[in-house]
């Protein structure tokens, strides 16, 4: 029987979380579970199913914390599926998968839940110029499952660029908001061995129930069929088995479908028949606001001069970002506040002296037209739109400025335009830059920008 004042002491500790846990956790994790009882110092909390018991667990020590301060005294937190004792189990939730062992004795019916990091969420991804299509189309898909909208979804481009984050958060947000559907999420390295497996024990019928059964699949880095011959005819019948009943399916590969060159071709031709999206590189806002989430997150403060050395440094993809990050994090446990100094000691090793970054028109071109969002043709072209004009003008003004390049040089660069037509840009700017201390500032940006 529910204590007469645990709801009470439940609804304070709440009230205590809201803030240390981001807005779409406390309501979609904490506000949903029910105070049960808090005898002999145990407080045990009722969740709805496995999943989520699975996933707030991470929470434990904050509402433990939470619920000391409101009630003065430490109770040990503990998650029960549903009301009842012994803890119901929600049978809805277990995955249709075939039950199927590999030689170790694992299952592989084990619920997709247990391979997602639950950190991986739409929330947590930093959305910038490179992966803002990406991240539409996976909140797209997550949120509308099924039909042949963007189907499939094919999600390319470097390592650590974030595909298996967003792989992971549409798993998350359909499991989530969608307990019932049967979502598989699956690495194509563990996808290889078990159809070897399944060769090796001749259990075709309980592999093909498992992935084709599914109300969506997801596979990473599915670039790893290439080459297999047996396995890409599986997983040929596998995708239309799927594609044909409206179930989705979602993949990612370090390069597009064209450029799978031992791949099936009808299998090439199927991959690039739904949304083929493309993941770039993160630009210098976006790895600045990495930091500052990373920052938010570890609950430190760091000077803008160390998010602004880390971005400018580390530039090629999120992982090597988040890991010079955690460097210099740890570093100043042991050196001291986080001081610019302090991040070129920590990170001397990972970022080396390099020869000084070639400046160019182009260069030039690119990150103001980066900035001011038009292209470099834009700048070169005759437009003459506001839009246009203002970065045109700032890219002849930095050309003569860091360059020092002659005017007539300067004018053939942008379209062959008239020499007095470059001296007017650049006089403007300068002009601008002796009123407008915002003008001023956005170009102090730029030059570290294209210095690197």
């Amino acid at each position: 029987m529910k204590h007469p004042n645990v709801q009470q002491l439940w609804d304070r500790a709440v009230a205590l979380l809201d803030g240390e846990v981001s807005e779409i956790s406390l309501n979609t994790w904490i506000k949903p579970m029910e105070p049960l009882s808090a005898d002999q110092g145990v407080f045990i909390l009722s969740v709805p199913n496995d999943f989520h018991k699975t996933f707030v667990e991470q929470y434990a020590s904050l509402i433990r914390n939470a619920l000391k301060i409101a009630g003065s005294f430490d109770y040990e937190v503990r998650f029960q599926i549903g009301h009842l004792d012994p803890p119901v189990q929600n049978l809805n939730y277990e995955p249709k998968a075939a039950s199927v062992r590999n030689n170790n004795g694992e299952s592989f019916s084990q619920t997709t839940l247990s391979r997602l990091n639950p950190q991986y969420t739409f929330d947590t991804f930093v959305v910038g110029s490179g992966n803002r299509f990406a991240h539409a189309a996976s909140v797209a898909i997550a949120e509308k499952q099924g039909g042949r909208n963007f189907n499939p979804l094919f999600l390319y481009g470097g390592s650590g660029l974030g595909k298996t984050h967003l792989m992971h958060a549409i798993a998350n947000f359909i499991c989530a908001n969608h307990p019932v559907k049967n979502i598989l999420y699956v690495q194509c390295e563990q996808f290889v061995n078990e159809f070897i497996y399944t060769i090796r024990e001749n259990k075709y019928d309980d592999f093909r129930s498992k992935y084709r059964n599914t109300d969506m699949l997801l596979i990473d880095d599915i670039q790893f069929i290439e080459g297999k011959e047996q396995m890409q005819i599986e997983f040929f019948h596998t995708f239309n088995a799927l594609y044909e009943t409206g179930k989705h399916i979602v993949m990612t590969c370090d390069k597009p479908p064209q450029s799978l060159a031992s791949l099936e071709e009808r299998l090439r031709t199927r991959f690039s028949s739904g949304l083929i999206v493309d993941i770039q590189p993160p630009d210098y806002e976006t790895r600045l606001a990495i930091l500052r989430r990373h920052a938010m997150t570890n609950n430190v403060s760091v000077p803008d001069d160390v998010y602004e050395y880390i971005a400018s440094n580390v530039a090629s993809n999120i992982r090597e970002l988040e890991g010079a990050f955690k460097t210099v994090l740890y570093y100043s446990m042991l050196a001291g506040p986080i001081t610019q100094d302090v991040a070129r000691e920590a990170l001397k090793d990972i970022i080396q002296p390099s020869a000084a970054r070639k400046i160019t028109a182009g260069l030039i071109m690119e990150v103001v037209s980066n900035a001011f969002n038009v292209s470099v043709d834009d700048l070169k072209s005759n437009r003459r739109s506001k839009e246009v004009a203002m970065p045109r003008q700032v890219s002849m003004f930095l050309c003569r400025s860091l360059l020092n390049m002659t005017l007539p040089q300067i004018g053939t660069e942008f379209g062959n335009r008239d020499h007095t037509t470059v001296m007017y840009a650049c006089s403007k700017i300068s002009e601008e830059l002796a009123v407008k201390p915002d003008l001023a500032l956005q170009i102090d940006d730029l030059k570290k920008r294209i210095t690197g």
